[in-house]
């Protein structure tokens, strides 16, 4: 009789089951691939992050603009303000320089008012300072003067009482006649007129 020297037949993997990694040899690579589930998550997770920096951005992005938009709305209001003092400035020195030209004119009227009734009033010497009052006139006109009318009811805005006197012509309260012309520049009083007024 003769004996089996293997023994009983041995199967592996009938019984026994093992996973990929339980058989694996030191030194194999191993299988470290994420499941989709995990993927999932990570692209969720991504996303989230990128959603969060972009509102971020955005609301740094609308608070840049709108202080450049208060910045330059500052910057308009300071070059309108200069601009309304610097012509107030212009037009403080014009006037101040008309107010000096007042007398001047007040000097030509009342000389060519009490021209000597022996005067060759067709001389050309007063042909010349006719011209020369007629520019200093015009001149005023440009620069927006106007003179003050004198007839009719007294405006204390436009006249200046300085004497009353009875009339048989003129109604009480109506200008009689002037003594200095008034006049008005850009709609303003700049020297009221000097007159009679009726009583």
């Amino acid at each position: 009789m003769s004996i089996d020297a293997t023994g009983p037949e041995t199967r592996t993997g009938d019984n026994n089951p093992t996973s990929q990694s339980d058989t694996a040899q030191p030194g194999e690579p191993v299988n470290t691939e994420p499941t989709p589930e995990q993927d999932a998550i990570d692209y969720a997770a991504i996303v989230a992050e990128l959603e969060a920096a972009l509102a971020e951005e955005h609301a740094r992005a609308n608070d840049l603009i709108e202080k450049s938009q208060r910045m330059a709305a500052e910057f308009q209001n300071s070059r309108r303000r200069q601009e309304r003092q610097l012509a107030e400035e212009i037009e403080r020195a014009g006037t101040h320089v008309v107010k000096r030209l007042l007398p001047i004119v007040d000097d030509f009227d009342l000389a060519f008012t009490n021209l000597p009734a022996d005067l060759d009033k067709d001389a050309s010497w007063v042909a010349g300072f006719r011209q020369i009052q007629k520019k200093l006139h015009t001149l005023l006109e440009e620069e927006g003067v106007q003179v003050i009318p004198v007839e009719g009811e007294f405006d204390p805005a436009l006249h200046e009482a300085v004497m009353s006197e009875p009339s048989d012509t003129v109604p009480s309260g109506h200008i009689v006649g002037a003594l200095r012309a008034g006049y008005t520049h850009k709609g303003r009083v700049l020297r009221p007129a000097l007159v009679r007024v009726a009583i």
